[in-house]
Formats: C-alpha cells, sequence, structure tokens
C-alpha cells in the first residue's frame, strides 16, 4: 500500500472502500441494489485510475494473481464469438452483459489497496449476510419482514429476496466466511454469537430451504471444514462424510428428504417424454446442449445463443430460461472447447492464487471456488445476478489479503 497519499487520494480510496463494502452487503438485497453497487464501483474505479496515472501510483500488473488474466481472456474469447453468434443483437448484448459479470474481479480487487481493506469489506458481507438470515427466521415464525422482495414464495420457506436458488447458496457462503476467518471472531462477551449464527444458517438450509443446490453446498463446506480440522492421517475418511449426513438428512429433515427423492422422480418424466419437475428440464436443456456442441465444437454458436439453439434443436421447455443450468454447458455451446477451456482456466488458477494466502483466507477461497465449481454442474453461478457478483467479490477481497499485496 502507498504511504504518501496525496489528500484526493485518501478520500477518493475512502470511497472506493465503501463502493465495494456496499457491493458485498448488496449482494444480499436483490438485483436493484447490485445495480447500484456496481455503478458506484465503477466510479470508484474510474476516479482510481485517474489518480494513479496523475501520480504515478499504478500497482505492478505482474504482480496480479494470474487467475485474472486468465478471466479476461476467457471474456475475450467470449467476446469474440459476438463476431460469429447465431442470436440476434439484443440476445448477445444480453449474454454478454450476464458473462461480463466475472469482470468486476478485477474491478475489485484494483480498489483494495490493503488486507486491511479486505477484512472490513468482508465485515460489511457478513452483516448483510446476517440480516438475510434473521429476516429468513423471522418470515418463518411469521413476523412481518417489509423489506422481502420474494413474494412469490410462501413465508415459510423463509424466502427473503432472490428464489430457493440462490439464498441456500449465499447463506453457505456466509458460513463459509465466518468459520474459516475465526480467528477473527469476537473475545469478548460477544464471543459466543458466531458460533450462534452458524448453527442458525445450517439449520435454515437443511431444514427451511428447499433447493437442492443449496444442499449439496451445504454438504460440500461441512466436508472441507472438518477435512481441515482432522489429522492428515484420518482425511480419507472424510470422503464418506457427505453421504452419511445426506442419509442422515433424509431422515430427520423432511424437505431435505422430498427434494431429494424428486430426483429420481423427475427423472422418470423425462424419460416418459414430459419436463414437468426442474430436474426434468435440466436433463432436456443438457441434451439439447451437447446437440449444439457437436455441430460446432471448437468456436460455439457465438454469445447469447444458447437459447435460440434449444428452441432450434426441439427443446420440449416452451419458456426456456437464457442458460441450460449449467455453467460448463453454457460456455462450451456458446464459446466451444476453447471458450470452456479458458473458463475451467479460470477456475484452476484461482484456486492455485489460494494456495499462496495466509490459512484462514486460503481455506475460506478454496472453499469458495471449490463451491463455483460443484454449483457450476447444476447452474451458472457466474450468470445469474447478485451470485456472480457475490463470487467474484469473495475471490477478489480474499485474494487481496495476500501479506504481500499487490498494491
Amino acid at each position: 500500500m502507498q504511504t504518501h497519499l496525496s489528500f484526493w487520494q485518501q478520500r477518493w480510496q475512502s470511497f472506493a472502500l465503501f463502493a465495494v463494502s456496499f457491493l458485498a452487503v448488496s449482494v444480499s438485497l436483490g438485483v436493484a441494489v447490485v445495480s447500484i453497487a456496481k455503478l458506484l464501483l465503477l466510479i470508484a474505479v474510474i476516479g482510481q485510475l485517474i489518480l494513479d496515472a496523475k501520480h504515478h501510483t499504478f500497482p505492478s500488473l505482474q504482480r496480479w494473481p494470474s487467475v485474472m488474466w486468465w478471466t479476461v481472456l476467457a471474456m475475450v474469447w467470449m467476446s469474440l464469438s459476438g463476431l460469429w453468434t447465431e442470436a440476434n443483437t439484443v440476445n448477445a448484448l444480453a449474454g454478454w452483459g450476464r458473462h461480463s459479470r466475472m469482470l468486476w474481479l478485477l474491478a475489485v480487487f484494483y480498489v483494495l489497496r490493503s488486507p486491511a481493506h479486505s477484512l472490513f469489506t468482508l465485515k460489511w458481507f457478513v452483516a448483510g449476510m446476517v440480516v438475510m438470515l434473521l429476516s429468513s427466521w423471522a418470515l418463518v415464525a411469521g413476523l412481518p419482514v417489509p423489506w422481502a422482495t420474494a413474494t412469490q414464495f410462501s413465508a415459510p420457506l423463509g424466502i427473503v429476496h432472490g428464489s430457493t436458488l440462490e439464498q441456500p447458496v449465499l447463506l453457505t457462503l456466509l458460513a463459509t466466511v465466518l468459520w474459516f476467518m475465526r480467528e477473527h471472531w469476537p473475545k469478548d462477551r460477544w464471543r459466543w454469537v458466531p458460533p450462534l449464527i452458524l448453527c442458525l444458517t445450517v439449520v435454515n438450509v437443511f431444514f427451511v430451504m428447499t433447493g437442492r443446490t443449496g444442499f449439496m453446498v451445504m454438504l460440500l463446506f461441512i466436508t472441507l471444514a472438518v477435512w481441515w480440522e482432522i489429522p492428515k492421517r484420518w482425511r480419507w475418511l472424510v470422503v464418506a462424510l457427505p453421504f452419511a449426513l445426506s442419509a442422515l438428512m433424509m431422515v430427520v429433515s423432511p424437505r431435505f428428504q422430498v427434494r431429494t427423492n424428486e430426483v429420481a422422480r423427475d427423472v422418470l418424466t423425462y424419460q416418459k417424454g414430459s419436463t414437468e419437475g426442474s430436474q426434468a428440464q435440466r436433463l432436456d436443456f443438457w441434451y439439447r446442449s451437447w446437440l449444439a456442441i457437436q455441430e460446432k465444437p471448437l468456436a460455439g454458436h457465438g454469445v447469447g445463443s444458447w437459447r435460440m439453439n434449444y428452441d432450434r434443436l426441439g427443446g420440449l421447455e416452451a419458456n426456456a430460461p437464457s442458460n441450460p443450468h449449467q455453467q460448463y454447458l453454457l460456455w462450451a455451446v456458446e464459446s466451444g472447447v476453447m471458450g470452456m477451456a479458458l473458463f475451467l482456466a479460470m477456475l484452476l488458477y484461482q484456486f492455485k492464487a489460494a494456495q499462496t494466502l495466509p490459512k484462514n483466507a486460503r481455506q475460506t477461497l478454496l472453499t469458495v471456488t471449490l463451491i463455483s465449481a460443484v454449483m457450476g454442474l447444476m447452474n451458472c453461478p457466474y450468470f445469474g445476478a447478485g451470485m456472480g457478483e457475490c463470487l467474484v467479490y469473495l475471490a477478489a477481497c480474499l485474494l487481496a489479503l495476500h501479506p504481500n499485496p499487490s498494491h
């Protein structure tokens, strides 16, 4: 971090810190607030660029993690696919806009100028998620929550914003940050609060939420938490832990049991030629995606073209979404094997960059990266508003905790 800063540099860094903190909170408050936060962050980046140019304080690009450049390469290739895309201009631009959420990784990392700044914004992330957690429990208890916007869901589901997909994953990310960064827990009379929040989070995901992706990533988080807590010679036993926990949840959590049993039912439904049920829809999305990949395996059909190709190839869903609910297939269809390889490289180098961090930040980022990768098997986490920004914010913020920051 620069030790001698002008008055305006100090003031602007304070504004940039506010913008990132606002983004950290906004991911739990809905799409509209996320858009406002991104606008503020964009202003912060532009101002920081101007001040860095004026005072010759640009950070050395050579010290930036490689994941940044793989992210840029992936987006450059996806952008180039616009030259041969089969989608119309509106859909192509909309698709590019959704994919470009990954670029906020660079913006957040650029304006965070010290590990202290990163820790400050992480506290705001936790605070925002705790408000969402408590609001969820308030809905379950039948209490009024005026700021809840997810009116399409009944109160017993405890959904405050978004859907049954996003909220349990966001709560799992709360648990991830809270547990692995526990060296920053309060040591005074409030030391009981973080463990209570963790318990409320785990119970909320398994017993209140109904999202299968949420179940899956929470099982992953618990498994990794145990993995790093036991001696290395016993870690092979942890492989069985998610299966044991799943069996336990099948017995004690009615919602886990119902939603898990629906998977087999949906598969049988799809075999009969129907897409009734979310898993049946996904199977059809994936099958049509595979057909599209076979047509243009190298360069793909172009950005924003997935839905058009799904309809063209006989998709059974009349009102299909803009993606196949599978991150890797989406990239393969729209940008080919080349694009998917670049996207995988981005995840790989984020995983590698995590290895250079201090223990608490390393375990947190490794878990966030694995959650992103596993979630991508069933959804498009980097494609969705709120979720995409949350994942790139956490990655950038944790990378900035390096003991020798690039700034």
